[in-house]
């Protein structure tokens, strides 16, 4: 156990101290009950106030493994006499990997307009501030063992390490998507592309430069419309930062039980890294989802039974119910039909 966890701590203090860093983004199975992490333009096919959490827990043999928590919530503006919609969205997420911790906010803005029947294009900006920080009082250093004893008042001859460093954070996101009503079309896509870490902000906690790298995500999928009762999403998704290229795959089944409520089943595949099963349900108020990944990758040779948990929960709140006093009649009907189309983009 004291071997391993050795061997996490020395290969993130490699990445934040050297001046080539290997830092990279945390990852969620379920992208897209996290959206503005995966490209903040998705906030463009949300009609509903909302709000949502997340948490993902892996390699949980190790005392000090990596958790992530993680905050969403997103509000859409309708512009009146058709101009578009404007979506404000605030994100927060504490990542923990071993003695190293990171938390940070963003903002995110987008618009989007119909430019054709049922065809919508969003544009985002995403900024945020971060602070990655590490405890090393309970570390322990070679140069403190003495003739095979250990001694916490000998020096470590380590490097002077700040306990903290912060840093702003610039990003972009671009959706195109394809939204008919349920009665016109068969099916409903998407795609888009976001990035992130635009400016690449140096994580280094020495004196030294450790900039992060900047990350790109690319996304598409669609809905194919089943016998009314079931729904299939197919998507894939594409992280690619400072080389390090990540496609995936994922298909969901969706039951609907009723008006109120849906099933859903599905999965992910990461090549070269897992296999994930996805399991949830959709009320028309909220959602759940919980997530279970099969590591494929050499890590599991390294230690059996290397697996990640993730659960998710969101709330939403219908504009429409809560202005059905104060809004026009083109706004009323935008947010009405927007009911009867099935959002392009998968809940969870």
């Amino acid at each position: 156990m004291k071997k391993i966890y050795l061997i996490l701590l020395v290969s993130l203090l490699f990445g934040f101290l050297n001046n080539e860093s290997v830092a990279q983004d945390a990852r969620f199975t379920q992208s897209y009950a996290n959206p503005l992490r995966i490209n903040p333009a998705i906030m463009a096919a949300n009609r509903d106030i909302k709000f949502g959490l997340n948490y993902r827990s892996q390699w949980s043999f190790i005392e000090k493994g990596y958790k992530t928590y993680s905050f969403t919530a997103m509000y859409p503006i309708i512009l009146k006499d058709e101009k578009g919609k404007v979506d404000i969205g605030v994100t927060g997420m504490n990542d923990k990997a071993g003695a190293f911790s990171t938390d940070d906010f963003a903002l995110a803005i987008d618009y989007s307009k119909e430019i054709s029947p049922n065809n919508n294009l969003c544009l985002s900006l995403i900024g945020g501030y971060a602070q990655t920080s590490i405890d090393v009082t309970n570390q322990t250093f070679d140069s403190q063992y003495l003739q095979g004893n250990f001694n916490a008042n000998n020096p470590t001859n380590e490097t002077n390490i700040n306990s903290s460093v912060s840093n702003t954070d610039l990003g972009f996101g671009f959706l195109w998507f394809f939204n008919p009503n349920r009665k016109e079309s068969k099916i409903n896509a998407y795609m888009g592309i976001a990035g992130f870490h635009l400016n690449q902000p140096n994580q280094s906690l020495t004196d030294l430069e450790a900039k992060l790298p900047m990350r790109f995500s690319y996304q598409a999928g669609m809905k194919v419309f089943g016998n009314g009762k079931t729904d299939l999403s197919p998507a894939v998704r594409v992280n690619n930062q400072n080389g390090n290229l990540e496609p995936a795959a994922g298909l969901y089944a969706n039951y609907h039980f009723n008006d109120n409520l849906v099933f859903v089943i599905g999965g992910w595949y990461r090549a070269h890294d897992a296999t994930a099963i996805v399991v949830g349900f959709e009320h028309s108020n909220f959602t759940f989802g919980y997530s279970y990944d099969m590591i494929s990758s050499g890590l599991n040779d390294a230690k059996n039974n290397v697996k990640a948990h993730e659960i998710t929960l969101s709330v939403k709140f219908s504009k429409e119910k809560k202005a059905k006093t104060n809004m026009d009649d083109v706004e009323r009907e935008i947010l009405k039909n927007a009911k009867l189309y099935s959002n392009p983009i998968m809940s969870f």
